[in-house]
């Protein structure tokens, strides 16, 4: 039996979730102007930048529907079916992944170093691991 502590954790950590994804989509739209991709992505050939900016659109949606999808469907994302440890699960690994390639795949040197860029890429990190951990969490609970 599945303690009842810790499906009012996810539950809460689901909703919670969902804001923090909805605020990331709202705050990606001064990340280009915080990292100053304007002139390096200049001299890059129109296809790369179409294609950059395809890449940036989908992660953006993406981040968009998960934020939707646990604010407004937590109680679908914990009902026990296969169909929401598989979300729960793409959602977590999602997440990790995006932890995985902070620390192991991005050049953290070309980020200017003001107060504001530290501290959001803390914050950042933060909500990384813990989108990580509620997501895996509701996989387990919905496989127990």
């Amino acid at each position: 039996m599945m303690p009842t502590e810790l499906i009012q954790w996810v539950e809460n950590g689901l909703l919670l979730a969902g804001l923090l994804q909805m605020l990331l989509f709202v705050m990606s739209f001064i990340i280009p102007r915080c990292l100053e991709w304007g002139k390096p992505l200049m001299h890059l050939p129109l296809l790369m930048r179409q294609v950059f900016w395809t890449y940036a659109g989908y992660i953006l949606m993406m981040h968009l529907f998960f934020g939707v999808l646990s604010f407004f469907g937590s109680q679908l994302l914990l009902d026990g079916t296969p169909q929401a440890a598989i979300l729960c699960g793409l959602m977590g690994m999602w997440w990790f992944t995006r932890i995985i390639l902070q620390f192991f795949c991005f050049d953290r040197k070309g980020i200017p170093q003001t107060r504001f860029n530290i501290l959001a890429e803390g914050l950042l990190i933060a909500m990384f691991l813990f989108l990580t951990v509620v997501y895996i969490t509701a996989v387990y609970i919905n496989l127990s």
